[in-house]
């Protein structure tokens, strides 16, 4: 019985303490924060580039393109009566340079890392890799594993394909790469 009237005593104590837990200063209280001015910017002037000369482009004789509409009209030019003495001969332009038939683009050159400088070893080494996992897997019955485990032999498989298809195209770091993930993956699953 005892148990029971402490019961409403102790709640109202805890009550109270919780009550008194509130935050006691309030906003006005505190200083406002004083923030400084921000720095003044100085922006350099860039300096500049100087314009590239021009080489001298050959003279191109303008012909008026004839005239359509019956609203626009031009003075007619009034025949002179004394010709003068003679004209020197109309300067014939020459023909335009022929152009320069330009080498055929030649492909990018591939980015080498160290580790595959020298192709043909590179090749043979992630042949072998694909050779090692590809026996590593034949051991495998694949009708006794566990869904997780067919996944794993699935993506080993995969990983096999892809490291071939990057052999031929000679993508040896993604070859390398991709083979030795089937290499780790038919280890686990022959469990050695």
């Amino acid at each position: 019985m005892k148990k029971w009237l402490l019961l409403p005593i102790v709640a109202s104590l805890m009550a109270g303490a919780c009550a008194s837990a509130s935050a006691r200063g309030k906003a006005k209280d505190t200083p406002a924060l004083n923030m400084p001015a921000p720095p003044p910017r100085v922006i350099a002037p860039s300096p500049e580039p100087l314009p590239e000369p021009v080489t001298e482009l050959p003279a191109v004789a303008a012909i008026p393109a004839p005239s359509t509409s019956p609203r626009a009209s031009r003075p007619v030019p009034r025949p002179q009566a004394e010709k003068p003495a003679e004209k020197p001969p109309d300067p014939v332009p020459e023909p335009p340079p022929a152009p320069v038939p330009q080498p055929p683009a030649q492909p990018p050159a591939q980015l080498r890392t160290p580790q595959t400088a020298d192709t043909n070893t590179t090749a043979r080494t992630i042949q072998a890799t694909i050779d090692r996992a590809r026996k590593m897997l034949t051991v495998v019955d694949y009708r006794g594993l566990s869904p997780e485990r067919i996944k794993a032999y699935d993506d080993a498989k995969g990983f096999i394909a892809q490291a071939e298809e990057g052999l031929k195209q000679g993508n040896l770091v993604f070859a390398q790469g991709v083979a030795n993930k089937a290499e780790t993956l038919a280890k686990e699953l022959a469990g050695r």
